[in-house]
């Protein structure tokens, strides 16, 4: 990726929904931001809060590079991410969680990852506050290796089903190559449609680096992670797969989504024999006594039995059929290795 300047034009957008008490921190980090101002505007969208981040965003008074708008009901953070998008000029845009606090050199940062050769988007790191808890899940969540777009080092590119937009920047070329973000309700999947667009038009453009690092403010719950992951899987999941049956594997759908042949046949017997009510109380119960990195392989396996038996859940009360029959690619022998 080559700049017209050494410092480009950043634009950053950050998606606020019931920020918490932890907000503040995070919406004066980015006051504090060493960018040259000129070539720098942040876009704060507030889509529709209602537990007194609203009237907390009134009472501000920013620095002119930092904008605030208020939507005035609760679309989702696709539709939030798109109302930013219609907002920003920037050469380089980046995509920021309303829970996260940055360092003041986070843009340069970021400018200085994407300079490099190849990089059309690059995923940042992400570190949790102090205050999060020592659970099992946020050490998976956070230092396990083998997790996300961490997993490939920050010199082999990203697979799309890793690039998120909690913490990425991404060339104008490739937030055109992505379009808009689905509006999709509740939690999940408004990424996944996005990413692939980009990786079609960039197939090795993004990357990771734990350099443009970020404070992450949120200390998950197993239980309600799983429900998410479980309610995503059953309401958003089945609109990505009936529009791209052809990414099934990378998102691990075809464990249970119906596509004809036999290879897919036998992927939805091992997906009834791995992930069940029986396999899932066990890994729950070895999780409990489990050390780390150990508990992450079992975090790791009830993450994705979640989304797969919401889906199946979908699968079992809508009985959908495929588009198209998909054959199983080098996409989805890459997936199964």
């Amino acid at each position: 990726m080559r700049f017209t300047s050494p410092t480009p034009t950043v634009s950053i957008i950050v998606p606020i929904y019931n920020g918490g008490e932890h907000y503040p921190t995070c919406f004066g980090s980015l006051g504090r931001l060493t960018y040259p101002t000129h070539r720098l505007d942040v876009h704060i969208i507030n889509d529709g809060s209602t537990d007194g981040t609203t009237e907390f965003l009134q009472g501000q008074d920013p620095p002119p590079f930092v904008q605030i708008h208020h939507l005035p009901q609760n679309g989702g953070l696709g539709a939030a991410r798109n109302h930013g998008l219609e907002l920003v000029t920037g050469e380089v845009i980046i995509m920021l969680d309303g829970d996260i606090e940055v360092a003041p050199n986070f843009v340069q940062a970021h400018v200085s990852e994407l300079s490099r050769p190849g990089r059309e988007a690059v995923v940042g790191g992400r570190v949790p506050a102090s205050w999060v808890t020592h659970s099992r899940l946020n050490r998976y969540l956070y230092e396990y290796p083998y997790r996300g777009a961490r997993q490939f080092g920050d010199e082999s590119p990203v697979p799309f089903q890793y690039l998120l937009s909690n913490n990425t920047s991404f060339s104008r070329e490739a937030i055109e190559a992505g379009g808009s973000y689905d509006a999709f309700p509740g939690y999940g999947g408004e990424d996944t449609l996005f990413a692939y667009r980009v990786a079609r038009r960039f197939p090795n453009g993004t990357f990771y680096s734990e350099n443009p690092k970020a404070i992450h403010h949120h200390d998950h719950r197993l239980k309600k992670y799983l429900g998410s992951l479980f309610t995503y899987g059953y309401e958003n999941l089945p609109k990505i797969v009936q529009e791209r049956p052809e990414i099934v594997t990378p998102l691990a759908a075809d464990f249970t989504w119906p596509l004809p042949g036999r290879y897919f046949r036998r992927k939805r017997l091992r997906g009834l024999l791995l992930f069940n009510a029986l396999t899932v109380a066990v890994a729950k119960t070895l999780l409990m006594f489990s050390p780390f990195p150990i508990s992450s392989i079992l975090v790791r396996f009830l993450v994705v039995a979640a989304v797969v038996r919401g889906l199946r859940r979908y699968v079992r009360k809508n009985r959908p059929r495929p588009r198209l029959p998909v054959p199983p690619s080098d996409l989805a022998a890459d997936a199964e290795s």
